[in-house]
């Protein structure tokens, strides 16, 4: 297989777990709570728990898509960032009349750490071959 044509697949299968981690992390913010046995108290606790499974699946999702991208991690953890971002706002402009005002702006503030957060997190592996690393 071309290298080209290796990179483009091993690339693209970096984008689509990252949608996956993304589900996965944001429909636990469902199921946990039962699990666990905590009821938020109201709705503003239940938006809180849903705001910050949203942030920690973006975060996710972009560290996720970073650590397994074959070259250009940042590009790549950039790439699913901006798809995230441009749902968020969409989801903020369409139905932000539906949530209350703080949780719409601790959304769209949230979008700048979960790409610092999941750059971050995701370029931390040291890129050694194992014929160089130090023994």
């Amino acid at each position: 297989m071309p290298a080209v044509l290796k990179t483009a697949l091993l690339s693209l299968l970096a984008l689509a777990g990252a949608l996956v981690v993304l589900a996965l992390v944001t429909s636990a913010a469902s199921w946990l709570p039962a699990l666990l046995g905590l009821q938020p108290a109201g709705n503003g606790a239940q938006l809180g728990w849903d705001l910050a499974f949203t942030v920690l699946g973006g975060t996710a999702a972009t560290a996720f898509s970073c650590w397994y991208a074959p070259c250009w991690p940042r590009a790549q953890g950039t790439a699913i960032w901006l798809l995230i971002a441009a749902a968020s706002v969409w989801a903020c402009l369409d139905m932000g009349q539906e949530f209350p005002r703080w949780f719409v702006i601790a959304l769209l503030l949230s979008l700048p750490l979960q790409l610092a957060a999941g750059l971050w997190l995701g370029t931390r592996r040291a890129h050694r071959r194992p014929d160089t690393a130090r023994v």
